[in-house]
């Protein structure tokens, strides 16, 4: 028991030191450009959908489905704006790594990573603003998405 003490005390000191230097590198760079670097994979369903949408720096965009990945428009910058909020809102730090309803079938699983944080959801538990900022990155990869058959992404 004192063992599995020490162990969870030394991860929440770990925990505590790696979210005060994030913290100090964001505040230091003042564009606030890498700390919009997040990734969104969804696989999961009859079909086995397997997608995704991946944001570097800068909002610049890689687009991943059934034919591989491929570079997209960059987020315009409306669209990095409002990613730049929706990522404030959400405490990663707070939400379960993993919430998944282990006795559903068929469902489709979210895997969405920011700044060190995997969140792994299937949407049947209200994540309140990751859910939002989900909802913004499914957007962005469907206004960048290849029509069948073709070898640029679609405009909007």
């Amino acid at each position: 028991m004192a063992t599995r003490m020490g162990r969870f005390l030394a991860l929440l000191v770990g925990g505590l030191l790696l979210v005060g230097c994030g913290e100090s590198v964001a505040s230091e760079s003042g564009s606030g450009a890498a700390s919009q670097e997040v990734s969104l994979h969804v696989s999961g369903g009859i079909a086995g959908v397997q997608h995704g949408i991946e944001v570097g720096p800068g909002g610049s965009v890689l687009i991943i489905d059934r034919t591989g990945s491929h570079a997209g428009r960059d987020l315009s910058g409306a669209e990095r704006e409002k990613l730049g909020s929706l990522l404030d809102a959400v405490d990663f730090a707070g939400l379960p790594a993993r919430s998944v309803d282990g006795g559903s079938r068929d469902r489709f699983e979210y895997r969405l990573v920011h700044d060190g944080h995997t969140v792994i959801t299937d949407r049947s538990t209200d994540l309140g603003p990751a859910d939002d900022l989900i909802d913004h990155l499914e957007r962005c990869r469907e206004a960048r998405r290849l029509p069948v058959g073709q070898g640029t992404p679609t405009s909007s």
